[in-house]
Parts: structure tokens; sequence; C-alpha cells
């Protein structure tokens, strides 16, 4: 049961259904599907070291694991991005947070997700009666979980030195755009987002994890992302962002933040349009004449986008793997 005492919202069924064919895709907004065709093309979502031999860093990504715990293959650093649980109890936290302590990644780093409601202090009030036990107070369980050597991130930025000394800046935040009465969540809109502001995620950043995507990005044809934090993106471009909240957004895709972008990213701000549809093909082809090798494309990559979410399906009863990513 995915909602233990509210009902399906619509955008809940948006967030959480089985991705739309091509088809589907095509008839409900011929423009927006078409420039995301050509944005993709032009933006080949490679996954490839983009570092010195000597500096290269093995991330694992998992999100939207929802008190799954799938097989993590090795690697330098392991990020769960979110949702960690289905209801946000303390038992389920406790038995997530035991899980990812047992893993053998030497850096281990974790954001929350709207589903994690004991962890937002916020929701103590409105959501005691489903996340406490025993008589305890929100508080107090919040207080005694067990975290070990995780690296918990709550709107926070932090250094972590990996085993070959290279060392990598990472924020991380649980916020998303509300729906529902869930937790770390601010009211829809591109002017309410706290990611608008500058400052709030760090302009030198290499890794960003949030719980939500940005808008238009791996986030359905419907663009349910943060527009806010899609503007944070081009002001920080970090080398990699992992996030998930979507679940059939799931995907890798890359970044260069030029004009082809630009005008993809209007586009599915605008819902599309014939228009904004030609702003998007006339910087495509003149990029495709002047773009001498598929080598050029890797070298302007800037950031990696990773939505990790591990479940999926009509009732999450899909397993995706984790996403290996070398920086």
């Amino acid at each position: 049961m995915r909602f233990f005492s509210q009902p399906q919202t619509g955008l809940d069924a948006l967030l959480h259904r089985p991705r739309p064919s091509a088809w589907d895709q095509f008839l409900a907004q011929p423009c927006l599907f078409l420039a995301r065709k050509l944005y993709v093309f032009h933006h080949p979502p490679t996954i490839y070291p983009q570092s010195h031999p000597t500096q290269r860093v093995v991330v694992v990504c998992i999100s939207d694991t929802h008190n799954s715990q799938p097989k993590l293959p090795s690697g330098d650093v392991l990020i769960h991005a979110g949702d960690l649980t289905q209801s946000g109890t303390f038992a389920e936290l406790q038995t997530t947070l035991a899980w990812l302590r047992s893993q053998p990644h030497p850096i281990k780093i974790v954001v929350a997700g709207n589903h994690d409601l004991l962890l937002d202090p916020s929701c103590d009030s409105t959501t005691a009666r489903h996340v406490t036990t025993g008589g305890s107070t929100a508080a107090e369980q919040r207080a005694g979980l067990d975290w070990g050597d995780l690296i918990y991130l709550e709107n926070r930025t932090v250094t972590v030195t990996c085993l070959n000394g290279r060392q990598l800046r990472v924020h991380g935040s649980p916020l998303t755009p509300k729906h529902g009465n869930w937790a770390f969540q601010y009211p829809r809109g591109a002017d309410n987002s706290p990611y608008a502001s500058s400052g709030v995620i760090p302009k030198y950043v290499d890794v960003l994890v949030t719980h939500g995507p940005p808008k238009g990005h791996l986030d359905l044809t419907q663009g349910l992302g943060c527009e806010g934090l899609l503007g944070a993106l081009w002001r920080a471009r970090p080398q990699l962002h992992v996030f998930g909240h979507v679940h059939e957004g799931a995907g890798v895709e890359s970044l260069r933040y030029d004009e082809v972008q630009r005008a993809y990213e209007k586009t599915v701000v605008e819902g599309g349009g014939v228009w904004n549809l030609v702003g998007v093909l006339v910087p495509a082809v003149w990029g495709w004449l002047w773009s001498s090798t598929p080598v050029g494309f890797k070298k302007s990559v800037r950031t990696l986008l990773v939505n990790a979410a591990v479940v999926g399906g009509l009732r999450d009863q899909e397993r995706r793997k984790p996403v290996i990513v070398v920086i």
C-alpha cells in the first residue's frame, strides 16, 4: 500500500505511473515530444571518465528504494537520493540505515525524500500518529536513528576525501515541490522554489544530490521537475547531479549549457509550441554542421544527470539496477 492514510492525487499518479509510450507522448504534446528528441540526440547521455585516471572516482547511484534493498556494486562513493522508506517510520528508517551502513563503500551519502516523514521536523505534528511507536515522540525517535558512518545531507555542503586523495565537494537537499502532505516540500511555482535563490546551492560544487529532478530533465514529458532547480544547475554546473522522485523518469542525461539546451528548456517551461520547436531545431542544426567528431560532443559535456530511481512500474513492482558513474 503506497499511501498509508492519504488518497492518491493526480500528481501522485503522474509521479509513479508507468512510462507512457512514445506514441502517447507524441499525441499528447507533439512539439514538446519532438523538441525532446532533438535535445537528446544533440546531447547524447554518454557516461565516461572526465578526470585524470589517477583521480577517477566510481560513484554508485540509487534513489527511491522504498524499503527495498537492491544488490549494490562496489565503488568509491555510494549516493542515495531519497525515499529510503515507504511511510517514513522509525522502524523502516532504522532497517534501511542498517542496510546502507553495511555496504563496503568508503563514502556513503544520503539525502531524504518526501516519503521519509520522520526526518522532517515540520511533519511531527501531522504525522506523529503514523511514524511513532511506544509512546516516544517523533523528535526522540529521530534523535535515536543510527546513522553510523553515513553522511546525511539536509540542505548543506560537505567536502569528502576519496581513497585516491581526490576531494569532492557535495551538496545535498531533500526539497521537492509540494504534492500531498509529505515531507520536505515547498509550494509549487518557479517563484516559490528555494533553489531559485542564488547561493542556496554553492557555485563550486562537484556533486549535487537532490531528491527531485530539475524541470525538463528525466522528469517525464510533462516537466514535473523544479524550474528553480534547473536555474540553480545553470549557476552551479556540478560535474554530477543525482536525484530520483519521478520513478519513470529514471535514466541518464547530459547537460552542456548551450543554446540547444536553453531553447529546449524554454519549450518545456512554456508547454511546447511550434516556434519553440523551431527555436530548438535551429541551434541543433547549426551545432551538427559545425561539430567535427563524436569526441567533440564528449568534451563539451559539463554535467551528468542521473535519475537513479530503483523502483518502477504501475505498483512499483519493477526493480532497476543502480547506476554506476565514473567521474
